[in-house]
């Protein structure tokens, strides 16, 4: 079976609180300046609302990727316990095909994503396993979204890279917090073989050496240099900039209203990708990247946003005044 994308990577069961805006002071010392709230020991701190979503980068990938029309498959490990049972039921139902995810025995994955005015913070586990890549021989893909991983990456990404190099599959790489700390040195061989590269402002100036603050010319300038074919830097509310060798690209956001921030970046993934496979131009796929995060950002989770294709339409028309511009 070829696929258009095989999305590496472990997904897991997400639980999002909401605190409330209204009672929070009263519980917890908050100091604005600093955007920081410490919750005291001991305390029963009320909350607003929870709702349960599917997490992890590779699944949001792929859902987004499927809702666009493209068919999908996901790779990775996952713990087995019933959380990350229900996780996996809920990206079959989306129409993700999970069958290469393998199971870590008697562990779990979980993440608590606490949202306070319209901001998150997010605790994270996934279970410490094994990365494992899938070997069967009839498995094939047109792209590779490579995306975080667990500690033993290094092996994982070589196993990826090599997939892609004897499939003639290209690569969009978006490394994890884990592969950022550990800096380019360990990812280069990734980068080298990247097509279409995602990372924010900060993680851009991170494994380049760079003062956050460094022109953002200068930072995607300097991922070509070190090996991706493009480079997309995105920056929050500032826009998405990109650099194909030949033009830099600058695309401001489309007006949403917010609710929380959880996948935003993941959308944008998936929108501009999905615009790619389509056959559009860099132009086009940062809009569809753009739309498709505005979404996401008005409801709770990193899924329920995300837009198909007959919304991505509406959304592009309602939002044709914004358009990607040359800088």
């Amino acid at each position: 079976m070829r696929y258009d994308t095989l999305s590496l990577g472990p997904a897991r069961m997400d639980v999002f609180i909401k605190l409330p805006d209204d009672q929070i002071e009263e519980t917890c010392s908050i100091d604005r300046k600093k955007c920081m709230i410490s919750l005291a020991f001991g305390e029963k701190i009320p909350i607003q609302s929870i709702n349960f979503a599917v997490g992890g980068n590779t699944g949001n990938n792929a859902v987004g990727l499927v809702r666009l029309g493209h068919v999908v498959a996901m790779a990775g490990t996952m713990g087995d316990q019933w959380t990350d049972k229900q996780a996996m039921e809920m990206l079959k139902s989306e129409g993700v095909e999970t069958k290469y995810i393998c199971f870590a025995q008697g562990k779990a994955g979980f993440g608590v994503v606490l949202n306070y005015a319209e901001e998150r913070t997010i605790l994270s586990y996934y279970p410490k396993a094994e990365c494992s890549f899938p070997t069967e021989p009839d498995l094939e893909a047109n792209w590779l979204y490579l995306t975080t991983a667990g500690e033993d990456y290094e092996e994982f990404y070589r196993q990826a890279v090599g997939a892609a190099e004897k499939w003639g599959a290209r690569i969009a790489f978006n490394p994890g917090s884990r592969q950022i700390k550990a800096g380019l040195s360990m990812i280069k061989f990734v980068v080298e073989k990247t097509e279409v590269m995602f990372v924010n402002k900060e993680e851009a100036a991170h494994l380049l050496g760079k003062q956050v603050d460094a022109d953002v010319k200068e930072l995607l300038a300097g991922l070509l240099e070190v090996g991706a074919k493009v480079a997309v830097i995105t920056n929050g509310p500032d826009g998405t900039y990109l650099f194909d060798g030949q033009k830099y690209l600058y695309m401001p956001i489309v007006p949403a209203p917010v609710v929380e921030r959880t996948g935003a970046g993941d959308a944008f993934g998936s929108g501009f990708l999905a615009a790619i496979m389509h056959g559009k131009s860099y132009e086009e796929a940062l809009w569809w990247g753009t739309c498709n995060s505005g979404s996401v950002l008005g409801y709770i989770g990193p899924q329920k946003g995300l837009l198909n294709m007959q919304q991505m339409q509406e959304w592009l028309e309602k939002s044709k005044d914004v358009q990607p511009r040359e800088i």
